[in-house]
């Protein structure tokens, strides 16, 4: 996991800005109210990567992250709705490997779960829980 540890008193950013999300889904976001800053916006990018579609709706300050994934025939491959996302990270973001990190740790006092999700060259997800 890219050496990614717990730290309650961590200060950086905790979702990556609008510019940043567009650069590594490569697509503008279709905003819910373009009056209100992004993080306190709802937004959606729609990409593919040439095998796979992706629809990410973020809503930073309600901690939400929805990822549905379809495949080239537009049979969804995987879907989750996240409500407890307190840290999303990019990990990687080139134009041969996409990949973020997803730290779900609000309303949890034992336990934090990541999600390492890879949209390019091909859609794979790890999924896991670490005692705190």
């Amino acid at each position: 996991m890219k050496g990614w540890q717990f730290n309650k008193e961590e200060s950086s950013e905790k979702f990556p800005d609008e510019m940043a999300w567009a650069l590594f889904c490569t697509v503008e976001p279709k905003r819910m109210d373009t009056t209100l800053p992004f993080y306190y916006d709802e937004s959606v990018f729609r990409f593919s990567n040439g095998t796979e579609s992706f629809y990410f709706k973020i809503s930073p300050s309600y901690h939400e992250f929805e990822v549905n994934v379809k495949d080239a025939s537009g049979e969804l491959l995987y879907y989750q709705l996240l409500r407890t996302v307190g840290k999303v990270e990019v990990l990687e973001d080139r134009r041969d490997h996409g990949e973020l990190l997803i730290v779900m740790n609000e309303d949890r006092n034992s336990t934090v779960t990541t999600i390492e999700l890879t949209v390019r060259p091909r859609f794979r997800v790890l999924v896991k829980e670490h005692y705190v």
